[in-house]
């Protein structure tokens, strides 16, 4: 059942990671439980969510019995246990096209680590930096308009024939520079606002604290 669904997330609702899934979530139209929990999480909760789920972390899912860790596998999950024609589509239809997805999604979560320090997410969802990039965090930068150019199309607001999920992690990739005033190409900061403009991104924004 559906309404088994509980989401664990962080209570200062920075995590790009966390964004996904709970966007994920919504897409999907799903009813869902919010846990919101401070990092580092309370050792009593700690403990009960490394037996449950292998890892005592978030974003966590509950669905029943199951209790997993890690945005990409909730949102696989959610894709496969609900799927079309009763729930939205997250993924895209075409074979190529969800392998090109999961490609993006798993290259933002394992390179540009200079961008993400000096742009972090909580220059997105909190405060803008200010302060120059480093040089190896321009050449991240310079990667993600280069990878994000061949992707968006200009007039193009999604990746693909239809949107997906890996449209959230690109658009929050580039959210980083846009949020910060750094040089991005007008067609892309389209795209990206875009997918700000998303009701499932804005219920997800409506979460996070205002910055004074």
């Amino acid at each position: 059942m559906a309404s088994d669904l509980t989401l664990y997330v962080d209570s200062s609702w920075m995590s790009p990671w966390v964004f996904h899934a709970m966007v994920a979530l919504e897409e999907k139209q799903l009813p869902f439980k919010l846990v919101a929990t401070p990092l580092p999480i309370p050792e009593p909760l700690k403990s009960e969510l490394k037996d449950k789920a292998m890892l005592g972390k978030v974003p966590l899912l509950a669905h029943g019995d199951l209790w997993f860790t890690e945005s990409l596998a909730i949102s696989e999950y959610l894709a496969e246990k609900f799927p079309m024609p009763k729930h939205p589509r997250i993924f895209p239809a075409d074979l190529g096209e969800r392998a090109r997805a999961r490609q993006v999604m798993s290259w933002l979560r394992t390179s540009l680590a200079a961008l993400r320090n000096d742009r972090p997410t909580s220059s997105v969802f909190g405060r803008p930096t200010v302060h120059p990039m480093t040089e190896k965090g321009k050449e991240d930068a310079a990667e993600l308009l280069r990878v994000a150019g061949k992707l968006v199309a200009p007039g193009k607001t999604q990746m693909f024939a239809d949107w997906s999920i890996a449209d959230i992690d690109l658009s929050l990739a580039l959210m980083r520079m846009i949020a910060s005033q750094d040089h991005v190409p007008e067609h892309l900061i389209t795209y990206a606002l875009a997918q700000w403009d998303r009701r499932s991104v804005k219920r997800y924004l409506a979460h996070v604290p205002t910055t004074p």
